[in-house]
């Protein structure tokens, strides 16, 4: 859903050798995966965004913590304040990044943290100033909840994982009949498995990592 390997989040959350991390974040292991927080989930979806666009890590440190002491919130790229402040507080870190100066001078730093904090908060739903709700671009009726469903994503108005969905298929060989066992519509289905498809192509592209689940 990020676009990103496991080895990348554990190196900016658990740090690698020397380095230290971006932020300690929490795991819990369940079975033979390793659970990472929803929280957790949303600072790296913001902290993706932010290499993706040449930012390096230096100066995503300092923006991290400086919105920290600025909000006094444990997970600052997840609040509302920083889908508001988020531009002023990554023109600060481009400025005391050196490295930034090329990518201001051929794109305005200004519409470039613009553009990847719109993208990274556009579709999150807040609740007093916290993030309690993903709804994933390409998808109309999938959410991820950190209170439902143990944060996996699943069909808003049914409760039922898309994952699930997608591993039933093999067994019911047809959506229209798979619809038809779960009482969901056949278009809701078809989104699920569609979502879940993008996913697994994801994973298979990640170097052969397993991926990270909320």
């Amino acid at each position: 859903m990020i676009g990103t390997t496991p080895a990348e989040i554990l190196r900016w959350t658990r740090g690698s050798g020397p380095t230290e991390p971006l932020w300690h974040a929490h795991y819990q292991g369940i079975d033979d995966t390793t659970e990472l927080s929803f929280y957790d989930l949303i600072e790296v979806r913001v902290v993706k965004a932010l290499r993706r666009a040449g930012v390096s890590l230096q100066a995503v440190r300092f923006a991290i913590n400086y919105a920290r002491d600025k909000f006094g919130v444990s997970h600052p790229l997840a609040t509302l304040r920083f889908k508001t402040d988020g531009q002023e507080i990554l023109a600060e870190a481009l400025e005391q990044d050196g490295d930034l100066v090329s990518l201001s001078a051929k794109r305005p730093g200004q519409k470039v943290f613009s553009k990847i904090v719109d993208q990274s908060l556009n579709d999150l739903e807040f609740d007093n100033g916290e993030v309690v709700l993903w709804r994933p671009k390409r998808t109309t009726h999938i959410i991820i909840d950190p209170k439902r469903s143990f944060g996996t994503p699943i069909l808003e108005d049914f409760g039922v994982s898309t994952q699930t969905l997608y591993n039933e298929l093999s067994s019911y060989r047809d959506i229209t009949r798979l619809a038809k066992a779960y009482e969901i519509p056949k278009a809701l289905v078809a989104e699920a498995i569609s979502f879940e498809s993008r996913l697994e192509e994801q994973a298979k592209s990640a170097d052969g990592q397993s991926p990270i689940r909320s």
